[in-house]
């Protein structure tokens, strides 16, 4: 039977899986057009590069961080850690687009948008409900800085979708199999269905693309966002009232 699709947490988190999958994928796969625009420098095929590069690697930068509370460090040591670990993942990118003789000078301006997903960490305070909303909010609120902006400040937007992006699927997942009991192996396999969402949403942005522009096409990352903020307070104060 479907037994796991009696819980509320399951439903809304097949939903988010998908909602995330396809924001993650639509950022990247639309963002070498978005950049040969006029409004974002008319950037030739290989100047794209870089910018891809960085926005798949804002991912790898919020997934090291995300791997620290993993080896129990010292609370003090912890926070260092924090700080730290995206810096240093951050070098590791900017190295390999430079190996790949690439200019990397203007994207040190990233460094700001790596800040922000540093204070995001603390302010979750290693909690899935908290900074799956917390970074659900910050995503919101990049493409909404995107779509209202151009140049550099507009790139910059664009690329930390990658950063916030970076922890919510293990944030998801916990999120949505807690308490499902004997049905958890059923509603993992539900879960991992929803990676259609990387196959759906792009398109659809697309799509709406050829309708209104490229550019103004990132709203359909807005609302994407927007439900996986929603999705972690409605689940999270779920759980608190099953507690």
């Amino acid at each position: 039977g479907w037994g796991a699709m009696q819980y509320p947490q399951l439903v809304l988190g097949m939903l988010a899986i998908f909602t995330y999958v396809g924001v993650e994928v639509s950022i990247g796969s639309n963002l070498g057009e978005l950049l040969m625009t006029k409004a974002f420098g008319s950037l030739g095929e290989s100047e794209v590069a870089p910018f891809i590069s960085l926005y798949w690697g804002g991912l790898m930068i919020g997934r090291w961080a995300g791997a620290i509370t993993v080896f129990n460090p010292a609370e003090g040591l912890k926070k260092i850690l924090y700080i730290v670990v995206p810096y240093v993942a951050f070098g590791v990118i900017l190295l390999a687009i430079y190996l790949a003789e690439f200019e990397v000078v203007h994207l040190f301006g990233f460094s700001a948008c790596v800040a922000l997903q540093i204070i995001g960490f603390f302010l979750g305070k290693d909690s899935p409900a908290r900074t799956l909303k917390i970074f659900g909010i910050l995503g919101m609120a990049a493409m909404l800085v995107g779509l209202f902006t151009s140049g550099n400040i507009a790139i910059y937007a664009f690329l930390s979708g990658g950063l916030f992006c970076s922890i919510m699927w293990p944030s998801i997942f916990s999120l949505s199999i807690k308490g499902l009991g004997k049905y958890t192996s059923q509603g993992s396999a539900f879960l991992v269905m929803m990676i259609l969402g990387g196959a759906i949403i792009p398109p659809i942005q697309g799509k709406l693309a050829d309708i209104i522009g490229i550019h103004e096409s990132y709203v359909i990352c807005v609302l994407c966002f927007a439900y996986l903020a929603f999705f972690a307070q409605k689940v999270g104060t779920l759980h608190q009232k099953n507690a």
